[in-house]
């Protein structure tokens, strides 16, 4: 009886087999995608997330350099003309170059990091951002020099990299009199300067505009994403009157 009973007992079918695995690859597939698409979203808000701190590190660095601006007194600097012509260049100097895409700053300023050198913080140093291109990409560097402030700050492949993998660098240079009347319009917007030029009356700008372009590679259309701020000089060279 016992031996008869289990000759009864059937196993599953083909059809049976083939419709569990069916199922089965249904579901694996809809958990699969599921923690696919979790991660990928995790993964791009990890990146959005390094590319903002990215840019804000930057901005502040800046700012910090920014205010941080050395500047002499009018009375103890000599503009180009009345210097003799074996005088070396104002150490002091700002200038701000720009090519239609990508700009360059260079100053001084207290604001020295000592890096490669001992030399206590708080020196002043000159300070110079500029963009280059590394492995195919380009990258916004900043130069911090205290040995040599008249011709110092050459480009290096050892400056700090401060933000990588930018569209766009590029600075605006406003100046105007806050002495002056309010119907002054003597208020100057540039994309370059140069306080050793006649063109700008040996002046240094009142503030600076900055703005940073990221590619952003979730975009349909390709905009970047754009970091914006301006940076208000506390100390300034003002126009020299004599100059018309």
């Amino acid at each position: 009886m016992i031996i008869k009973k289990y000759q009864k007992l059937k196993g599953f079918t083909l059809i049976e087999i083939l419709l569990a695995i069916f199922l089965f690859s249904i579901v694996a597939t809809t958990i699969f995608g599921a923690y696919t698409q979790i991660f990928f979203s995790i993964n791009n808000t990890e990146n959005d997330a390094l590319v903002y701190i990215m840019a804000k590190n930057c901005m502040d660095r800046i700012l910090m350099d920014l205010s941080s601006i050395y500047v002499p007194r009018e009375w103890n600097w000599l503009n180009p003309e009345q210097r003799g012509e074996e005088d070396k260049p104002d150490p002091f100097r700002f200038v701000g170059d720009y090519d239609g895409a990508f700009s360059n700053i260079r100053f001084t300023s207290y604001s020295h990091v000592p890096i490669h050198d001992e030399s206590p913080e708080g020196s002043i140093a000159v300070i110079k951002y500029y963009v280059n291109e590394e492995d195919d990409k380009m990258v916004l560097r900043r130069c911090d020099e205290v040995v040599d402030l008249v011709s110092g700050c050459d480009r290096s492949d050892e400056d700090p990299i401060v933000a990588e993998n930018i569209s766009a660098f590029s600075l605006k240079y406003i100046y105007y009199d806050p002495s002056a009347s309010e119907d002054n319009d003597d208020v100057d917007e540039e994309d370059y300067w140069d306080s050793e030029s006649k063109d700008f009356k040996y002046a240094t700008p009142r503030a600076v505009e900055i703005v940073l372009k990221i590619p952003d590679h979730k975009s349909d259309d390709g905009s970047p994403i754009v970091f914006e701020t301006r940076a208000r000089l506390e100390i300034y060279r003002k126009k020299d009157p004599k100059i018309l």
